[in-house]
């Protein structure tokens, strides 16, 4: 079985998310989910967000983000990688694609590409994987959030609509 999303994204297709709309619309499939969304004004230098396994929390730094949502987006979108890293409790990718993700990861952006280097190898393979998402469309990441979470949106769907609009905003 392979990964139908990897090299998906066709060139020209936009990425980013062009509103803070499209923002609250994913953080809200993911709060359905049942992870929470949280902002924090407080984060050390240089970190943008983190996902918390064990607490279920994606976190955004609003002291280290643009306030641009094409910005939020990326690392909305790499953190929600995590994500679905922890609903498949694995990697997404089968080993044999790891080398096409770094190239795939190379041609968009360089930059990226060479930031893997400061984690430990233990850490590495995630954030190929969470490199690799942020460079996809939104709808193709909405898609790969349902495809790996899926089971938690459908457990969590019967919640009372009271409940489900926590936080939303």
């Amino acid at each position: 079985m392979g990964a139908p999303w990897m090299g998906a994204s066709s060139l020209g297709t936009p990425v980013n998310a062009q509103s803070w709309a499209d923002i609250g619309s994913y953080s809200s499939l993911l709060r359905r989910a049942g992870t929470q969304t949280l902002v924090a004004k407080d984060c050390p230098p240089g970190l943008f967000g983190a996902f918390h396994t064990g607490r279920n929390v994606l976190l955004l730094c609003s002291n280290n983000l643009e306030n641009d949502p094409a910005h939020v987006w990326t690392v909305l979108a790499h953190e929600s990688a995590h994500v679905m890293q922890h609903c498949q409790q694995g990697p997404l990718l089968p080993d044999h694609l790891i080398g096409s993700a770094l190239a795939q990861i190379a041609k968009q952006s360089l930059s990226s590409f060479q930031e893997l280097r400061l984690y430990h190898q233990s850490q590495r393979r995630d954030e190929i994987e969470a490199r690799l998402v942020q460079g996809l469309p939104m709808a193709e990441v909405k898609a790969l959030f349902r495809g790996f979470c899926g089971d938690r949106l459908r457990r969590l769907a019967p919640k009372s609509s009271a409940a489900a609009g926590l936080g939303d905003g």
